[in-house]
């Protein structure tokens, strides 16, 4: 029989327990306390550090994702240690005009549910109601399934090496989502403690896992899904706490295109845009869609938890008190650093570097020629510092790593020579409109995205940032299940393109990789 330990915390003055021998990155997360960890629990990142009291009294710091739970213990989690979770008020969300024409507020009581977006690195949860058609709130938090690496690959990896994290990750995903239920619930005045239904969208790996489906075979060729088909579960079948309610997925296009994508094209209205427009789905993953002729044409691409800030140096989800933007002068010093702030409250100093944060700087690096086009810096340095020192006000360094500008040039040249061979493919050379999705994109600049080489040089009004529209999308299909069978028929009539298997597609992405002059 397992052993039961207890974790102390000093700093909140509250008792948690968990079970012997598990890690305590693993312990902490399962009482719902997320701390960062970008290298997949391999001890090498050092954001997941903890302060653990010793035998002689006085504290050592440990990373909490390689220190195992053996006996009681007192703990203190650095505040840099800590992953924030924030509620948004007003999710960022877009309807077509076809979907909000549906609802009508008729004065019946709320009936409410859950739609899901589970990305790769952050997952956003969607209490609606939906007889009204809308999201009520939101949280965005990080998925856990980080502990066993930060991209898909390494997450099918560890289940193909062990049987059992199958079911780990299943139950960490779970967890972490119904813990995001429970507080949306809280704040909402008169509701319910239950739920409806749920609709739960993502690429093909996310999907496999929630549901407790083995993902290996996405990650052999020829990277099939085990399934394609929308599905239902009873929530006690995916290890749900919550009963009573019905789980949906969205079809699985590919290996590596699944209902997110399909959500988002719901969302963006597609069928009703003109041909020669670009979805680009931008996260840790780039999922493609191009219509043309009438015709959908879709890819994938490795873009890289970068994008999302995870793996960064300083790297931290846009959450309150990221850096999304800096200014910098014609001497080379930051003269400017904005900061998200969801929470709506005055943010007192920068916490970490976002996504959107690292592609403003490093667009600026390329402006002021503080990088060359291959991406060193010109000056031989190995970071530019955006943020120095604080000790008396608590202010860490924050800054930018050559290391951190080659995950940018990793991800910019994925994307745009995804882009450049599905164009190709569907005989286009100019595009007549782009759409730019994510959580991630919401702070995006075009111009930032055009001077990296990220993007085609377009005009910015054929441009929209569109944020969230997969989570849009999942709403969507909660409210109206006709999105679900809307999105059966569109799976079915997408031609994919297949860039692992494509010879050219390497030597394209390798030339890709500097930024342009």
């Amino acid at each position: 029989m397992t052993e039961i330990v207890s974790i102390h915390l000093l700093k909140q003055g509250k008792t948690l327990y968990a079970d012997s021998g598990q890690s305590l990155l693993e312990s902490l997360m399962h009482h719902g306390i997320i701390l960062r960890s970008d290298c997949g629990g391999k001890g090498r990142c050092g954001k997941c550090k903890v302060d653990i009291l010793n035998g002689d009294g006085r504290f050592e710091t440990v990373d909490s994702c390689t220190y195992t739970v053996e006996r009681d213990s007192v703990i203190q989690i650095p505040e840099s240690s800590i992953l924030p979770l924030f509620i948004m008020d007003k999710a960022r969300l877009s309807f077509p005009d076809s979907f909000k024409h549906r609802f009508t507020d008729a004065g019946a009581g709320p009936v409410y549910g859950v739609a899901v977006d589970l990305g790769t690195t952050t997952m956003a949860v969607y209490l609606c109601d939906i007889l009204k058609g809308e999201a009520v709130s939101s949280i965005a938090l990080k998925n856990p399934q980080a502990l066993h690496g930060a991209d898909v690959m390494s997450r099918i990896t560890a289940v193909a090496e062990d049987e059992k994290n199958l079911e780990k990750l299943q139950r960490l995903t779970v967890q972490s989502i119904e813990w995001g239920i429970q507080k949306l619930l809280k704040a909402l005045k008169g509701a319910p403690a239950s739920i409806s239904k749920m609709v739960v969208v993502g690429n093909p790996a996310m999907i496999h896992i929630i549901t407790g489906t083995d993902p290996k075979s996405i990650g052999i060729a020829p990277y099939q899904p085990a399934f394609h088909e929308a599905r239902c579960f009873d929530s006690q079948d995916l290890q749900f706490n919550m009963k009573g309610f019905k789980v949906y997925t969205l079809p699985n296009i590919s290996g590596f295109l699944g209902g997110d994508i399909l959500a988002a094209a719901q969302a963006a209205d597609m069928e009703s845009q003109p041909d020669g427009t670009l979805l680009i789905d931008l996260g840790t993953n780039g999922e493609l869609m191009l219509k043309h002729k009438n015709s959908l044409h879709a890819t994938s691409c490795a873009t890289g938890p970068a994008f999302e800030g995870a793996t960064l140096s300083c790297g931290i989800q846009a959450t309150t008190g990221a850096i999304n933007a800096i200014e910098i002068d014609d001497s080379e010093h930051v003269t400017g650093v904005f900061l998200v702030n969801s929470s709506g409250a005055s943010v007192a100093k920068p916490s970490g570097i976002c996504g959107a944060g690292v592609i403003n700087a490093v667009a600026q690096f390329c402006r002021k020629k503080i990088i060359r086009p291959d991406g060193a810096f010109r000056s031989g340095q190995d970071k530019f510092i955006l943020v120095p020192e604080n000790s008396e006000s608590g202010q860490s360094c924050i800054h930018i790593s050559q290391k951190d500008i080659r995950s940018v040039q990793l991800g910019k040249s994925a994307l745009i020579t995804g882009i450049t061979f599905l164009m190709k493919r569907a005989g286009i050379s100019k595009l007549e409109k782009l759409i730019i999705a994510g959580a991630f994109g919401a702070y995006l600049n075009t111009s930032d995205l055009k001077r990296l080489g990220m993007i085609p040089d377009m005009d910015d009004d054929k441009i929209d940032i569109a944020g969230n529209l997969a989570g849009s999308g999942a709403v969507m299909a909660l409210c109206d299940e006709r999105y679900i069978h809307k999105t059966t028929h569109m799976s079915a009539e997408i031609e994919t393109v297949d860039l692992a298997c494509d010879t050219q597609f390497q030597e394209a992405f390798i030339n890709n990789l500097s930024f342009p002059a």
